[in-house]
C-alpha cells in the first residue's frame, strides 16, 4: 500500500496532466510575446481558460476516464465545514489586507467589470489547477509533492500577465494547503480565493487596470456562458 503523503507512481494519466500544465504555461508566455487585446482573448480567454482549463479536464475526467468530479474536489462531502473555512479564511485575509493599509478597492462600475472577470478566471483555476493538475500530481507523487508542484504551476501560469513568481508561489501553497483540510474546492472558492485574487489584482498589481472596462465584463459573461454550455454538453453526453 503506497504512502498517500509521498510516493512515486507515474502513469500515462499523470503525464497527460503534466503536458496540459506545460501547455498552460506556454499559452501564458505567448501572451507576453503577442501583447495585444485580440491575442490575449485568443490565448488566455479561449484557449487557456475555456478550452484547456475547463473543457479538457472535465471531458477527460468524466467522458474518457469515466470518473466523477469528486476527484477534482467538486462534491458535497464536508461541504458545510468547507464553506465555514472558506468564509472565515476570506474574512481573515480581508482583515489582514485592511490592517496593512496597502490600499483600498473602490467599488464602482469599472471595478465590478474587473471583479466579474477575475471570478470567471477563478473557475478555471479551481477546475484546472487546484482540481485537475493537483489531482494528477497527487496520484503521481503524493500529497506533499503535489502541494509544491501545484503551487509552482499556479505561479508559472501568470507568466504572461502577472510575473510575480515568488509571491504567487506562496499564494498557491496557501490555497492548496487549505484545500487539503477537506479535499473540497469550496474550502477556498469563492470567498477565500476571491478576496486574495481581487485585492491582489486591483490593489497590488498593474494587471488590474487592464480589466476595468466593458470588454472584460463582456468576455467574462461569454466565458460563464461557454462554461455552462460545456457543462450541459458533457452532461447530455453522459446521459446518452
Amino acid at each position: 500500500m503506497k504512502n498517500k503523503w509521498l510516493h512515486f507512481d507515474m502513469d500515462k494519466e499523470n503525464i497527460f496532466g503534466f503536458v496540459c500544465g506545460f501547455v498552460m504555461v506556454l499559452l501564458s508566455i505567448s501572451m507576453a510575446l503577442f501583447d495585444n487585446e485580440m491575442s490575449n482573448i485568443i490565448l488566455r480567454d479561449i484557449l487557456m481558460i475555456i478550452f484547456l482549463g475547463f473543457f479538457v479536464p472535465i471531458y477527460y475526467i468524466l467522458i474518457i476516464k469515466k470518473k466523477n468530479l469528486s476527484v477534482l474536489g467538486i462534491h458535497k462531502n464536508k461541504l458545510t465545514v468547507s464553506l465555514v473555512i472558506n468564509v472565515v479564511a476570506g474574512i481573515s485575509l480581508l482583515a489582514m489586507f485592511i490592517c496593512k493599509n496597502t490600499g483600498a478597492i473602490v467599488l464602482n462600475r469599472t471595478s465590478f467589470y474587473a471583479i466579474t472577470y477575475i471570478l470567471a478566471a477563478g473557475i478555471f483555476e479551481m477546475v484546472f489547477i487546484y482540481g485537475f493538475l493537483r489531482y494528477e500530481f497527487e496520484r503521481a507523487f503524493g500529497i506533499l509533492p503535489s502541494i509544491l508542484i501545484t503551487a509552482i504551476f499556479y505561479s508559472l501560469h501568470h507568466a504572461g500577465f502577472q510575473p510575480e513568481f515568488a509571491k504567487l508561489f506562496f499564494v498557491g501553497m496557501m490555497y492548496v494547503t487549505v484545500f487539503y483540510f477537506t479535499h473540497n474546492i469550496f474550502s477556498i472558492f469563492p470567498f477565500f480565493w476571491g478576496v486574495g485574487a481581487i485585492w491582489d489584482v486591483l490593489v497590488n498589481s498593474e494587471a488590474g487596470s487592464s480589466l476595468k472596462n466593458e470588454v472584460s465584463f463582456i468576455i467574462a459573461m461569454l466565458m460563464f456562458t461557454a462554461m455552462i454550455g460545456i457543462s450541459v454538453y458533457i452532461h447530455c453526453k453522459i446521459k446518452r
